[in-house]
């Protein structure tokens, strides 16, 4: 493993896919199943922060093993079916004998109250530990070489076989009212299995469910946010980016290139949360209260050419071409310049982000006796009538994931719209590309 990359593929859930055959003995010798949550908890942890970022990460790992220790680097990279993670630079290193005496009840969650019982390779009971939590019958005189079935049963009162159970399944002991969840903590064909039981919640009786309780005061968690939580996180989080950037740029001197790697993803994760903040930031003022919009003159052909000077670079990386208005055109509105100005910017930017490579985008003015507009229109793929009708709603990302949106953009560009007395409307349709048209009052 150490000369080439190994794959390993879990879904959504962490279940496991596929393995290559040294990754998928680690995850047996855990405690882990064919099919079942990866039980290797390192490379699991990992894969859902990717997931939960929607954005590729890699790290150096440790992990702890039965009768060795893993040193390992892990590249993962989410996508809409689960998560692919390449292994690379696996080095094994033996425990200590003191660590590698004990069976290791690894995986397994806590509980106050839990028991272990060793069994043969027979099935048959050898020891139970902490045989004190269980009811009288279970004395050690009753139930020592009495077979796992005679004493333990699934939860509809069918024996247990060992061989068919599977780590988190709920099983009942004879003479015990209680339900346990069951997990075979160590597998090994010749010399039995060690079991570990934790006391599992009653399964509630089925009952309709009442409405639930506000959990918090939302106009004042978001009171909160803009006038201490987020100012709070800004400096932080800017420090983290800075300093990614001077380890990912090797600024303070040569760095391997899978680390530098490392450093950009996080500082790529540090600006998705900044602009995340500021949009729950924005998303605060414009539902707060008494909210309103200031009412000045406004060049909405000037408002136009500025967004594209501002999202040139960003254009060109793509091959992108903004046709913009002329110099010479102008077109006077009604509405708050810097607003106007945030508005187009969103609108610009995510025709950017979905238009095709080498196309192009138009930036367009029109008026009417007593309304003037302009129209951000690209060559994207375009959108159904069911998405147009949610493309406003709060938090609504139309399924995309990983592009770093956090589905407020265009929600909050529609209420400033709203709150200069215009409006914000979109014509599309699939293949065809989009039209955004922002329509201000005239003066």
């Amino acid at each position: 493993m150490a000369d080439h990359p190994h794959v390993v593929k879990i879904d959504r859930d962490g279940r496991l896919l596929h393995a290559d055959a040294r990754v998928a003995e680690l995850h047996h010798a855990l405690g882990g199943a064919e099919g079942e949550v990866l039980a290797i908890p390192a490379l699991l942890d990992l894969a859902r922060h990717a997931m939960r970022l929607g954005m590729r990460l890699s790290r150096p790992l440790t992990i702890v093993g039965p009768k060795e220790s893993v040193d390992l680097w892990c590249d993962c990279e989410p996508g809409a079916q689960g998560i692919d993670l390449r292994i690379s630079q696996w080095r094994e290193r033996p425990l200590p004998e003191a660590e590698t005496a004990a069976p290791l009840p690894i995986f397994v969650p806590s509980s106050e109250t839990s028991v272990d019982i060793r069994v043969d390779p027979l099935g048959r009971i050898l020891h139970v530990q902490d045989m004190v939590m269980l009811p009288a019958d279970w004395d050690a005189e009753r139930v020592t070489l009495k077979p796992v079935g005679a004493l333990i049963a699934t939860e509809d009162g069918a024996p247990l076989v060992l061989a068919d159970c599977h780590n988190g399944v709920r099983v009942r002991l004879i003479g015990d009212p209680r339900c346990w969840t069951l997990y075979r903590t160590r597998s090994d064909a010749g010399a039995g299995w060690n079991l570990l039981l934790t006391e599992a919640p009653a399964a509630p009786e089925p009952q309709a469910a009442p409405s639930p309780p506000p959990l918090f005061d939302g106009e004042r968690l978001a009171h909160m946010f803009g006038s201490q939580i987020g100012p709070a996180l800004r400096q932080p989080i800017g420090r983290i980016i800075a300093n990614a950037e001077t380890i990912g740029g090797r600024l303070e001197g040569p760095l391997r290139s899978d680390y530098a790697g490392y450093a950009g993803d996080i500082a790529s994760a540090g600006r998705h949360l900044l602009a995340l903040i500021d949009d729950l930031a924005e998303l605060e003022a414009i539902e707060a209260s008494g909210f309103s919009a200031a009412s000045e003159p406004v060049d909405l052909a000037d408002l136009a050419r500025r967004a594209a000077g501002l999202l040139a670079l960003k254009a060109a990386d793509r091959s992108i071409r903004i046709d913009k208005p002329a110099e010479d055109e102008s077109l006077a509105a009604t509405g708050e310049f810097r607003r106007v100005l945030q508005v187009l910017l969103n609108l610009l930017g995510n025709a950017i982000n979905y238009a095709p490579d080498g196309s192009m985008i138009w930036l367009r003015l029109d008026e009417g006796p007593d309304w003037a507009s302009v129209t951000v229109a690209d060559q994207g793929p375009g959108l159904s009538e069911e998405d147009q009708q949610r493309l406003f709603n709060k938090w609504e990302r139309l399924g995309r994931s990983g592009d770093g949106g956090s589905g407020l953009g265009l929600y909050i560009s529609r209420r400033l719209a709203l709150a200069m007395q215009g409006d914000l409307t979109v014509e599309s349709a699939p293949g065809q590309g989009a039209r955004f048209t922002l329509v201000l009052p005239k003066i």
